[in-house]
This record gives C-alpha cells, sequence and structure tokens, in this order.
C-alpha cells in the first residue's frame, strides 16, 4: 500500500512539474510577441475613418528580396496624427506584434481584422508619393 501511495505522489509530481512548464512556456510566447522594428511603408486608409494602415511595410526598401507587410497603425505612448501621412511614404519607429498571418483563400486578401498591430512611437515622412510594390 505504502509503495502505491509513493508512486501516485511521484507521478502527480512529475504531472505538476510538465504542466507549470507548459503554462511557463504559454506566458513566455505571449510576452514576446511584440519587437521593436524601424519599417518603410505607404500609410493607407483602412475600413474606418480612425483606421489606418502601414503597406508594404519593409525594414529597408532598397533591398529585392524583401516582401512587404501590411500592419494595423496604432499609436504608442504619445499620439500620432496618421491622418497627416495619408497617401505618402514614411519611416515608422515602434513596436510590431510578431504573429503568423492566416493564408487567405485563392484570389483573396489577408482580412484587415487579421493583420498584426504596429504601435507607433515616432513617424518620419520619406516621400510625397507611396513606392510601388516590388516583385
Amino acid at each position: 500500500m505504502k509503495h502505491r501511495f509513493v508512486t501516485l505522489s511521484v507521478c502527480l509530481a512529475v504531472a505538476a512539474g510538465f504542466a507549470l512548464t507548459t503554462t511557463l512556456n504559454g506566458q513566455e510566447s505571449q510576452t514576446a510577441k511584440y519587437e521593436e522594428v524601424s519599417l518603410t511603408g505607404c500609410v493607407v486608409q483602412g475600413t474606418g475613418p480612425s483606421v489606418f494602415i502601414l503597406e508594404n511595410a519593409m525594414v529597408d526598401p532598397r533591398e529585392d528580396n524583401q516582401k512587404g507587410r501590411n500592419y494595423i497603425l496604432a499609436s504608442g505612448s504619445t499620439p500620432i496624427s496618421f491622418r497627416e501621412h495619408l497617401n505618402t511614404e514614411v519611416r515608422i519607429d515602434g513596436t510590431a506584434e510578431m504573429k503568423m498571418l492566416p493564408d487567405p483563400a485563392s484570389g483573396e486578401s489577408v482580412k484587415e481584422s487579421d493583420l498584426p498591430k504596429l504601435k507607433a512611437t515616432k513617424i518620419t515622412h520619406v516621400a510625397t508619393t507611396c513606392s510601388p510594390p516590388l516583385g
């Protein structure tokens, strides 16, 4: 009887340790979902009057092998007016959500609600027009 109790106790301890490790790993991935970035792209209007998107965003737009990504724009700690940069090329410093985008159906684009968020802390005007996407 004592042997069964010890065996059961060891099994419960191992299971609890595994559950704790899994929980901690999940918390690490949740806290590491934003990364400091500096991206260049075009500010375009989203579906609502206060929704703005950084379109075709790249770390260095002069590199041919990069694929541009789109981000929903949000102000970081300091309010930023994206409207005054509408349809212009800008460089935005901030923190970007690092998430995988779902694969859209053939011929469709990624839904606006699925785009990662870019919390802007600084915006710098680059050009009065937007560069065409590479590719």
